[in-house]
């Protein structure tokens, strides 16, 4: 018999199921003045929860799978207690809040599923906090003044994205904007993140996660950070300017790949160190920054290609310890040194291409050590 068009028996049911559902759920309003905890409590799961505006005092628990909806003047303080939100349950929806003036979190996530979308988050240790979740999705929220932004420990899958994320920096002396620790196969695409106290995004024993479109700046360490075996994570398309000490820093991280971002006015703009090894690092702009390309503390096997680096006051600079790194098709122009290379058996062309110098010669001898580039390249049409 032809089946085509026809809706599976298990399909069918579970369409059914999705309406009855639906059908069943309520929309509880909490007038300004009440309590929220009663009405999560009484409501079942897939329930509409919509808070008026007003201030609350609560600390609230939410076990089951609703959407809690505030509007935008509906405030949460906490006067320094314990968690604003904590979220057990999945499949909750968490939108719209002003949240402030708590001792832990403003909305702790302990489950899968959720989404927590255009909150606005102050004065709490963690803006949001994620632990042991996945597939979350954290959107459109603005965090700014707590002592650190969105923070995931033990968390798979989750999506952070168009966040505005600011001077989380409060009295301690780590403070980040975006935070990972154990954490693998999350997504940070499109924040704005800045002026976060020592590092905007900083991932700590972190891998396969996905750094895309995020502008990061004004930090007074590092604009964005991977660490303690950070391994296979894609940066790419980022803006990183105006970090003290680097825009994009590696240590002992490998495997990673950072192409086309942006590292301009930082002490190093892409800076590889204490064992970085096997990263590739491609078609960046890194201009008006003390280093653009730093490679250091026996960072090696290192492919550096395709890069435009420009106005700074060393190009590329690799120290005396690191060795075997492959440099070559990039665009070295206007530096005060377009290259310079204490390292070990660094090749500065693959065989058959080299890289362009601005002062370059038939022969390209790389200042600080032994180095040559064999195959220097034509000025690049612009």
């Amino acid at each position: 018999m032809d089946q085509k068009g026809s809706i599976p028996a298990g399909s069918f049911i579970m369409l059914i199921m999705v309406a009855f559902y639906a059908a069943d759920a309520a929309t509880i309003t909490v007038p300004s003045g009440q309590m929220i905890q009663p009405a999560i409590d009484s409501a079942s799961p897939g329930d509409i929860i919509l808070i008026e505006n007003g201030i609350y005092h609560e600390n609230l628990n939410i076990s089951k799978s609703i959407s809690l909806i505030g509007s935008n003047d509906t405030l949460i303080d906490g006067g320094s207690a314990g968690s604003a939100i904590i979220v057990r349950a999945d499949e909750a929806n968490i939108t719209g809040f002003s949240i402030k003036n708590f001792r832990m979190a403003g909305i702790e996530v302990l489950s899968n599923n959720n989404s927590i979308d255009r909150n606005n988050i102050s004065s709490c240790h963690d803006g949001i906090l994620l632990e042991s979740a996945r597939n979350n999705s954290i959107a459109g929220n603005s965090i700014n003044g707590n002592t650190n932004g969105i923070t995931l420990l033990h968390s798979l899958g989750n999506m952070i994205k168009e966040n505005n994320i600011s001077k989380n920096k409060v009295g301690e002396s780590d403070d980040c904007g975006i935070y990972l620790a154990d954490s693998n196969g999350n997504s940070i695409f499109d924040n704005l993140v800045w002026n976060n106290g020592d590092c905007s995004i900083c991932l700590v024993s972190s891998s396969k996660n996905l750094i895309i479109g995020n502008n990061i700046s004004d930090n007074r360490w590092y604009g964005l950070s991977l660490s303690e075996f950070s391994n296979e994570n894609l940066i790419s398309k980022n803006t990183a300017e105006e970090n003290k000490y680097s825009g994009i820093h590696l240590e002992n991280s490998r495997d990673n790949i950072i192409e086309d971002n942006t590292a301009k006015e930082n002490g190093n703009g892409i800076y590889l160190t204490c064992n970085s090894i096997n990263n590739s690092v491609q078609k960046n702009l890194a201009s008006a920054n003390n280093q653009g390309i730093h490679l250091a503390f026996h960072s090696s096997n290192n492919t550096i290609t395709g890069n435009e680096v420009m106005n700074n006051k060393f190009g590329i600079y690799i120290t005396f310890s690191s060795g075997w790194n492959s440099i070559f098709n990039n665009s070295l122009i206007d530096n005060d040194y377009n290259a310079y290379d204490m390292g070990m058996k660094n090749k500065w062309d693959n065989g058959s291409i080299g890289n362009y110098y601005s002062d370059m010669g038939a022969k390209y001898y790389i200042p600080g050590g032994g180095g040559v580039d064999n195959y220097p390249l034509p000025q690049p049409s612009r």
